[in-house]
């Protein structure tokens, strides 16, 4: 028998022993676990045995280590509900949306810093639909469509959660074939003033339908185009009535995410969808909301509410979408 076939069933006893401590409370929440040398004397094992069975533990989340200082539970933070299928869905990402109604602060989105046009941090992309977001669409991986993101930082709990929308490009106005190989964008999209009435992709308004496409210089003054619709004004009107459907999905993080909304080791964070369809049901919009799942879960709002409101437990809830 090797050393490995020796150690398994060891380091699998002791971290089964361990998971039960932790869950009755022998070493409570944020409290140390004793050293490796007296772990490992006391299930008369070797430290590398003890050290794999708390590596295993650390990997599911319960256990964390601080070099130098030694093993700790994780502590158990207080979770805040996601509510979904709210009645009168908003645009959340939109400019004009104000997320300190629920509580919220935007901060920069990394990856809007790394684009940072001047002095203003480019949160809007137009881009091709990587494999999720096609599906998420019903079209084609390499689609065109116009990409959306924000981070959010709750002001109390100071927690962060991800946000992003994908829309096809061609539903607003941007190049209006969805199949085209290479459109090509103006050399000064993202270097226009956002508020500029000529400029059709700002990130929160489209032009009406009236407006030209493209950049149209000669509109000016009494010839200024039409008020600028939002996308879920243009969405609305163009393919409506529209309706919204929402999945939960849980998943293990992937890249930066692990930093930027600081998920432990070993804890999975939610995925919120939120898919705009037309009437037929095909997709014209998707916001997806990401956050730690360790921090968050998700309830359907109407029933959550519903059950809660009663004893207070609406407090609970940080968002609704």
């Amino acid at each position: 028998m090797t050393e490995e076939e020796r150690q398994g069933p060891a380091w699998r006893a002791i971290a089964d022993q361990l998971r039960s401590d932790v869950g009755d409370e022998v070493y409570p929440p944020g409290g140390a676990l004793p050293g490796e040398i007296q772990l490992a004397a006391r299930y008369e094992v070797s430290r590398p045995t003890v050290r794999r069975a708390i590596n295993a533990l650390v990997g599911e989340g319960l256990l964390s280590v601080a070099h130098g200082r030694g093993t700790f539970v994780r502590p158990r933070p207080d979770r805040r509900v996601i509510l979904f299928n709210d009645p009168d869905p908003v645009d959340l990402l939109d400019d004009s949306y104000e997320p300190s109604e629920q509580g919220w602060l935007r901060v920069e989105h990394p990856r809007a810093i790394a684009l940072r046009r001047g002095d203003r941090a480019k949160a809007v992309l137009i881009t091709t639909a990587a494999r999720d977001e096609a599906e998420a669409l019903n079209t084609r991986t390499g689609t065109w469509v116009l990409r959306r993101y924000q981070y959010w930082r709750h002001r109390t709990t100071h927690q962060t959660i991800a946000l992003a929308s994908v829309i096809p490009s061609h539903l607003v106005g941007v190049w209006s074939d969805p199949e085209a190989e290479s459109p090509q964008e103006p050399d000064d999209l993202w270097d226009r003033d956002p508020s500029d009435s000529d400029h059709p992709h700002a990130s929160t308004s489209l032009p009406s339908e009236e407006a030209p496409e493209g950049f149209d210089e000669e509109h000016e003054g009494e010839d200024a185009p039409e008020p600028l619709r939002s996308y879920y004004e243009k969405l609305r009107e163009d393919r409506g009535p529209v309706r919204f459907v929402s999945t939960v999905t849980a998943r293990m993080p992937v890249g930066d995410e692990v930093t930027d909304l600081d998920v432990p080791t070993g804890t999975a964070v939610l995925e919120v969808r939120r898919t705009m369809t037309d009437e037929n049901g095909r997709p014209l919009e998707v916001t997806m909301v990401t956050a730690p799942a360790d921090r968050f879960e998700a309830a359907s709002s109407a029933e959550w509410l519903s059950a809660t409101r009663p004893t207070g437990g609406d407090a609970a809830a940080v968002l609704r979408l």
